[in-house]
């Protein structure tokens, strides 16, 4: 009986050890959990990109938002910022507070108070901190710096006009700190036209082969502190649309950071570049009569201007006081014309003028005489 009792025990314990044996790549299949992780605190990750550009009396904050919390999760909705303003390492004080958007180009606007745009230029440190729902941050962007003090005098009666050879602009001089002129351009895309089809010139540019950028600045620097009172652009184009804005800029050095101080910008000035300006009058024009041929050609000088279309041939009488008529239907491409219509025995007096792609016609030329003989 006892040997019984200890079979069966045996069996069972054989059995229960297969089971267990059977069952254990499933169990190690299901893993095990891992140790609890603590739930994020949403602190957004400090910018790293601020800069601060004192224009007139404002001074104008840009940085990127993040797009992660300080343990990597993703940030949702709109996040708290802070913008921190210290003037010559004092203390931080409020300069505003804002909302922005995870990963969003973030701009704020200091306006300066009275007492920061008077007396003597001081450095002022702006940093933004970025806080969670509960008002906790993970610490200040990095410094950003700007100045106070007088702002520079913004420039009045800004003009600009179109010359044979570009862009003239000017404006009204003053004595203040500025340094330089800072002149941008921007080309108004005509309607209907896309930007990259705006970025070049529908006809010839003033500078052969140049390009039309949408956006362009021109630094014209003070000689002996003097405001130059104008500048030149050289590289517009012609049959565009311009608007010009002017500012005056200086750079300080404070407390060992060199920070750039610009003025308010000046009224803009739009300017359509439509080519007004005809070709230069052709010369050289000769006429020289083939008999055989039953004609005279003419031949001229070539103009040098990029936007030529072409040439006009005008002819009348000689000696009478009729009018030129012109004998070439089309602009002729070339410097030299054959006078297939001319009668023997008449004598003609030619001109040429030219003509560019604007449809602008010079002058006529000096006259040349010639006859075919009967």
């Amino acid at each position: 009986m006892e040997q019984r009792r200890r079979a069966s025990l045996f069996v069972f314990i054989n059995l229960t050890a297969a089971l267990s044996f059977l069952a254990l790549p499933w169990l190690t299949a299901c893993g095990t959990p891992g140790p609890p992780q603590p739930p994020s605190l949403h602190l957004p990750q400090p910018p790293t990109d601020l800069t601060a550009a004192r224009i007139g009396n404002e001074v104008h904050l840009h940085w990127t938002m993040p797009k992660r919390s300080t343990d990597r999760v993703l940030l949702k909705g709109d996040q708290d910022a802070h913008i921190c303003r210290s003037i010559a390492k004092s203390p931080c004080e409020s300069a505003g507070d804002a909302k922005y958007a995870p990963l969003a180009a973030a701009d704020f606007t200091d306006h300066l108070p009275t007492a920061l745009t008077s007396g003597s230029p001081k450095v002022i440190t702006y940093t933004v901190e970025l806080r969670n729902a509960r008002g906790r941050t993970a610490g200040p962007s990095n410094p950003a710096y700007s100045a106070s003090g007088v702002a520079l005098t913004k420039p009045v009666s800004f003009h600009a006009e179109i010359r044979t050879d570009g862009v003239v602009l000017d404006w009204q001089p003053t004595a203040d700190g500025s340094t330089l002129i800072r002149i941008e351009r921007t080309l108004i895309p005509k309607p209907g036209s896309s930007e990259k089809s705006a970025s070049k010139p529908t006809s010839a540019s003033m500078r052969q082969g140049a390009d039309v950028p949408l956006v362009q600045t021109l630094e014209v620097p003070y000689a002996a502190q003097h405001d130059p009172a104008r500048a030149f652009d050289k590289d517009a184009a012609y049959d565009q649309v311009y608007r010009y804005t002017a500012q005056r800029v200086t750079t300080l050095t404070l407390d060992g950071y060199k920070i750039e101080i610009a003025s308010d910008p000046s009224d803009a000035f739009t300017l359509n570049t439509r080519d007004i300006f005809p070709p230069i009058v052709p010369s050289g024009l000769i006429a020289v009569a083939s008999p055989d041929e039953h004609v005279i050609d003419l031949s001229w000088s070539p103009n040098a201007e990029n936007d030529l279309a072409g040439y006009v041939v005008y002819r009348r009488e000689a000696g009478s006081s009729a009018a030129p008529v012109r004998i070439s239907p089309e602009p002729v491409a070339t410097p030299a014309f054959r006078d297939a219509n001319a009668r023997p025995g008449t004598r003609y007096a030619y001109s040429v003028s030219a003509v560019d792609q604007d449809h602008n016609e010079s002058a006529r030329s000096q006259e040349t005489e010639e006859a075919l003989p009967q």
